[in-house]
């Protein structure tokens, strides 16, 4: 068998592992036995993480260099071709290995990690193994090789790799963050654009494309609806205050202190309120349909329900050891529990206003 035709198994073997290593990753079912696996340290097992991405970091490079479309070199190609089957293998096991002790939240930020780079790894040993057509399609390997290598690049920077389930918490609801408070910004429009008299402008006027989907985006509000607009802005920016406040007090602490399962309870109510959140705002264009607005509604304040109940402590114990649980200080939880039970208040408040402009005096929807 001669090098290129080595140098083709090799990448059709590539490609083979890839495919089975996302197979593995995408399965819940593969994590390993207690027995003859004792359990290793996070740090370790991180650090061995890391490792592997960079050995497939290399290698890439090698890949990259050895079958350059214009000047191949097979023999050279063979050795990292083969440590690239052997390290997305390895990047599986390393994964499985940390399934049987990570935090849910932690342990889906290193898989997603790990599935990212085996499938532009698969990406890349499919471009090299189809046959150049064009001068362009020559530089396409060269694109593959560099998605591997900024995937990898992210993931091992400085704070790119979560050290604590604390921390990966906190990334979630950073990354939620901006898009709540983008929210915000957008049903604060929707209300105020109906205070302007004023006829709008070509540019306001242009199609947007919004109204194929039955929304309007240069929809004047009436005087209800606009009343209504008003009172879920509100809602809204108090809601934005909570999500806030929770990054402070509950997540703004020491990332390295214990974990807490209440801690992958927020990293998922977090996604949840966000698009909870999006669909109240949109429903608030005109001409606003109240069934709707009360669907969304109700699964606004499903998704606040479950975040009062995690933050929030059963009778039966103090909210102030619920919030020391999640390693605030005694002072601090005192004053932190106060306000979220505060802010729940407002929230109840704020909700019942909203409903009472989608019921009229005689209990029928306006």
């Amino acid at each position: 068998m001669s090098d290129e035709q080595k140098s083709t198994a090799s990448l059709q073997l590539l490609a083979e592992n890839s495919r089975a290593a996302l197979d593995a990753l995408e399965s819940k079912e593969t994590s390993l036995p207690n027995e003859g696996f004792p359990s290793t340290e996070f740090t370790t097992l991180r650090t061995d993480f890391i490792s592997i991405l960079a050995l497939i970091h290399a290698a890439t490079t090698k890949v990259a260099l050895s079958l350059k479309p214009s000047s191949p070199e097979y023999k050279a190609s063979l050795s990292p071709l083969k440590d690239l089957s052997n390290n997305a293998a390895a990047l599986v096991h390393s994964i499985r290995l940390m399934r049987r002790d990570l935090a849910p939240t932690i342990l889906k930020e290193y898989e997603s990690v790990a599935r990212n780079v085996v499938r532009e790894v698969l990406h890349f040993s499919e471009v090299l193994l189809s046959p150049p057509a064009t001068s362009t399609s020559n530089e396409d390997y060269l694109v593959g090789a560099g998605k591997v290598h900024e995937l990898i690049d992210l993931a091992r920077r400085s704070g790119g790799l979560s050290l604590s389930n604390r921390e990966a918490v906190r990334k979630r609801w950073l990354q939620d963050r901006d898009s709540l408070v983008d929210g915000e910004e957008e049903i604060q429009e929707i209300w105020k654009s109906s205070d302007s008299d004023e006829p709008a402008d070509d540019d306001e006027l242009f199609d947007d494309g919004w109204e194929e989907l039955g929304i309007s985006s240069t929809q004047t509000l009436s005087p209800v609806e606009k009343d209504r607009a008003g009172k879920v802005h509100s809602l809204i920016k108090i809601v934005v205050l909570l999500h806030k406040r929770v990054l402070k007090d509950i997540l703004g602490q020491d990332l390295n202190a214990r974990n807490d399962p209440t801690l992958d309870n927020l990293a998922t109510l977090s996604g949840q309120l966000l698009e909870a959140s999006d669909d109240l705002i949109s429903s608030m264009y005109g001409p606003q349909q109240p069934s709707n607005i009360t669907a969304c509604l109700d699964a606004y304040n499903a998704v606040l329900k479950d975040v009062r109940q995690t933050l929030l402590l059963p009778r039966e114990r103090s909210l102030e050891d619920q919030v020391a649980d999640l390693s605030l200080s005694p002072p601090s939880g005192e004053k932190s529990a106060k306000w979220f039970t505060t802010c729940f208040d407002q929230i109840d408040k704020a909700t019942v206003k909203i409903s009472d402009t989608l019921t009229d005096a005689d209990g029928h929807e306006s």
